[in-house]
This record gives structure tokens, sequence and C-alpha cells, in this order.
């Protein structure tokens, strides 16, 4: 979840107030994360001598691994968390001192840190190639040269057309176990064989979230003269946002899913013929769905006067424009930090003044705003109904049921994965399903006997709820055969073998 808080440092006075010949805790593992803006809630424990209850909290980071310390923030007891902007990618390290009525601060010095995080916004790079030998079998090579990559993220799958869908491959796993080591591996299959051109798309993620997808596709005509150079066309897949300024600002939102919004705030795409309807919006207009309390919104301003930029202002409403409140104001430093008190739709206005102070005048009541937010925290309903093999035309197939459900669903937003065991990591059945509560999967003769299923529905905002079917599935594919044993001829004098 983007921009959730991170971890919680339990400030307890006992522990604040130890001695130097008290060796400090060690220091805890790293959290990875790619966001650059987050939330450290604490907890103040309450003590028995009011005089050294703590005033006022005091949060230190270091960027060198503790070697020297940063004061970054004060906040009262009463705010409960703190909230940190990073410069850019890398290790930072924290620490809480707290400040009681007297003044005295505790602990006097620092040791161990009580919350490392790692920021991480690169994306791995993640090469595929593939090549058929003579022999007729396809062979395929990856290799992705980022550390830290996720255990078993990494999925490979392929399909002879794209009328098909994607059948997962099987990848060796035991070269994919550390996460601090670039990787590289292969693995072989074998094509139907009457595919003309075999398409491979491959996926892998890091520890902090970043993914990457990389796809490729390998002609399969007259394949014992394919003896030359692998085939290989990379496209990497990401998310992307940006501003298109029609006024005289430009507003786009963090995190990125791949929306464009413009001072207008209108959606640029169509919606779907199921949208639906919020009170308090104009017909027609869509919020841009986020998934946190806490979010950024980046803006241009058009044209500078000679004064330049003297004051940017957010406004906020939760009634249509009827009633307007300041949310945050900055000067001119994008992207703004907003922080809403609960879920629901939210209108946005960005007010801008020149360094004389001409302009920055507050929206009125009945004023529409410039750009729609929607907060959504909660999860969409998922769950698997049944799992059974088809019959007549759908032989061949197992018919995988479930209901999902959620106001605003993303598009397609239904993806399947099975695994055999509970040890082992989950494989792609289908991603991107439409809704349909049915999905006819082929089974053939790598289809496991025996396997669970996994159901995920994600919506807009970017919530996944999740359904695992506590009892795995079973396949029959056996096929009963028949063994005439004799025939017997029927007569008025009863049964008689037939010689």
């Amino acid at each position: 979840m983007w921009m959730e808080p991170l971890s919680r440092l339990f400030v307890s006075l006992a522990l604040l107030g130890q001695t130097a010949a008290t060796a400090p805790p060690a220091a805890p593992e790293p959290i990875a994360t790619r966001q650059s803006v987050f939330a450290i809630p604490f907890r103040v424990d309450r003590i028995d001598d009011p005089t050294h209850q703590p005033v006022e909290l005091q949060l230190y980071v270091s960027t060198d691994r503790g070697t020297r310390w940063q004061l970054y923030s004060k906040v009262p007891p009463s705010q409960q968390h703190f909230l940190f902007r990073a410069g850019g990618d890398g290790e930072y390290w924290f620490a809480i001192r707290t400040v009681d009525g007297s003044g005295r601060v505790r602990p006097e010095t620092i040791g161990s840190p009580g919350l490392r995080v790692l920021i991480d916004t690169v994306a791995p790079v993640l090469k595929l190639t593939a090549q058929r030998s003579p022999a007729g079998p396809v062979t395929v090579r990856w290799e992705i040269n980022k550390p830290n990559i996720k255990p078993g993220s990494l999925n490979i799958q392929y399909r002879a057309s794209a009328a098909e869908s994607w059948q997962p491959a099987p990848i060796e796993r035991q070269g994919h176990k550390n996460p601090g080591t670039p990787q590289a591996g292969q693995l072989a299959f074998w094509p139907k064989p009457e595919a003309g051109t075999i398409q491979i798309r491959a996926e892998v993620s890091d520890t902090a979230g970043n993914s990457t997808t990389t796809q490729t596709e390998l002609k399969m005509e007259n394949p014992r003269r394919d003896a030359g150079p692998p085939i290989t066309a990379e496209k990497n897949a990401g998310p992307s946002i940006a501003a298109e300024p029609t006024g005289s600002v430009a507003i786009a939102i963090n995190p990125a899913v791949g929306n464009k919004f413009s001072a207008s705030g209108k959606t640029m795409g169509k919606p779907s013929a199921e949208s639906p309807t919020f009170p308090n919006m104009p017909p027609g207009e869509r919020p841009r769905m986020v998934n946190s309390r806490l979010f950024e919104l980046e803006y241009d301003v058009d044209s500078v006067g000679p004064s330049g930029i003297g004051k940017v202002e957010l406004w906020g409403t939760r009634d249509g424009g009827k009633t307007w409140r300041r949310f945050a104001h900055d000067n001119n430093r994008s992207p703004l930090l907003v922080n809403v008190e609960e879920e629901g739709i939210y209108g946005f206005r960005i007010i801008v003044s020149n360094g004389a102070g001409v302009g920055g005048k507050p929206p009125a009541a009945g004023d529409l705003p410039d750009l729609w937010v929607g907060v959504d925290l909660t999860k969409p309903t998922a769950r698997l109904v049944s799992a059974q093999q088809g019959v007549d035309a759908e032989a061949g197939a197992l018919i995988i049921s479930w209901q999902a459900d959620d106001k605003m669903l993303a598009a397609r937003p239904v993806s399947l994965s099975f695994r055999q065991s509970r040890s082992e990591p989950w494989l792609p059945i289908a991603n991107g399903l439409e809704n349909t509560g049915r999905y006819a999967w082929p089974i053939n003769n790598r289809t496991p006997s025996q396997f669970y299923l996994r159901l995920e529905v994600r919506d807009e905002a970017g919530n996944v709820g999740v359904h695992e079917m506590p009892e795995p599935v079973t396949v029959d594919q056996s096929s009963p055969t028949i063994r005439v044993r004799d025939i017997h001829a029927v007569g008025q004098a009863g049964l008689e073998p037939v010689r």
C-alpha cells in the first residue's frame, strides 16, 4: 500500500534512559520500499514519574549507517507519528529521542537505530532471449542484473498465439534464492507442433516492489535451419503518468498508475460502460483512485511573471464545491503533500499567487474542483466458488468459478494462479481477466493432478482482495479402457460360447 506506515517505533523511557554501559540492541533488518514519503508511527509508554513524561519527540536520521545523525523533525507526543520525505534512493537509519518538561533529552547518545529503511525506486532490468535447437525444444535464457530480487517473483509464460491463454514455463527455482546477487538461468519446453510464432514474456519484482515485464517472440517455421543467434525483442512495461497543461496550473498525482490528469480534472480515456456514479460530482467526471490517506500532488505553473511565484495553496472540498478549506501550501516546491482524514471523494484546486501577492483568491462556494481524488482503503471481496472438470464441449478444461465485487474494480481485475504444495511459489494461470465469474483453464499433460488455487481481484485504487482454496483441487485425466473377454450367442437353449 502506497505511503502507508512502514513500521512502529515503540518508545519506552526505560530503554531510552539506559546507561552507556548497557549494550545497545541489535540493529533491525531494513525495510525495502519504493516510496520516498512515508509515515513513522510511534507510541510513548506512560511512566510513573510525571516529570519524566516527554513533551516533545525528536526524529533523527542517518544516511551513512550511523556515523552521523541529523535532527530531522520535532513533534508533540499527541501527533503519534513522524512524516519523512527522502531526498533520494539509499538506506536511511532512524532513531527517536524524547525531551521531558525539565528539558532533559533521552537517550543522551544515539546507539543503534530503531528503524532502517532502504528506498529503491529503480526497476529491475530483465533480459530475455529464446531460440529453438535443431532437435525441437525451445530454450529460454533470462538474466537479471539487479540485486535484491524478491525470491520466487520471477514468472515466465508462453503461448502459441494471441488467442490462447498464457501457460507457465517450468523455472528452475534453485538458482533464484539469493536476494542479494544478480541472477541468471534458463529453461526449455516443447511447443505445439503446429505453432508458428511463440510469444514469451517474463516478469520479476525486487524487494522494494519495483517490477519489470519483458517480452520476446520466436518464429518457429523450419526449426532445423534455426541455428543462428537467438531472436529477442525486449519491451519493458511500467506505469507512467503525465501532466498536460491546459490552464495556469497542471496537476498530477502520485503514486502513478497510468492515468493522465489535467487542470480540468478530466480523465484521458473513456470510462467503462459500468462506471459508478458519485454524489456531488458532475456527470462524466471520474475520480483518480488511491489507496492511501497520504499522497502527493505534482504541479507545474505554465507562466511566471517578473515577480515570480509567491505562494501555492491547495484547497479541497468534500461536498462538490459547496464548502472549501485549505489542505496544504508551499512556495512552488512541487509536489504538494496531502493528508486526508478518511476514505471518500475529495475535490481539489491549486491557487497560485505571484511574488507581488496578486492572485491566490480561494475558491468560492459553488466553484468546481480542478481534480477529483478518491481515497479507497477497502479491498475488493474475492471468493473462489468451485473448480470442476468440464463436460461435453468443455471436457478438456477445468472450470474455475469465483465471486468478486467492488464499487470500482480495475479494468480486467482478476488473476488466477496455482501451486502444487504450500511451500512453492504461486504460478500464473491467467492474468488480466474480466470479472465474468468463470474461466475455463485448458488441461494438458503438464497440468498437475493435484494443486491449490488462488484468486486475486484488484480495484482502481490498487487494493487487492485475495482468496485461496483451503483444500487442493484434484484433476483426473485417466481414460478407462475396456477389454472383451468372450462372446456368447443367445439361442433358445440358452447361452452358448461362440466357437
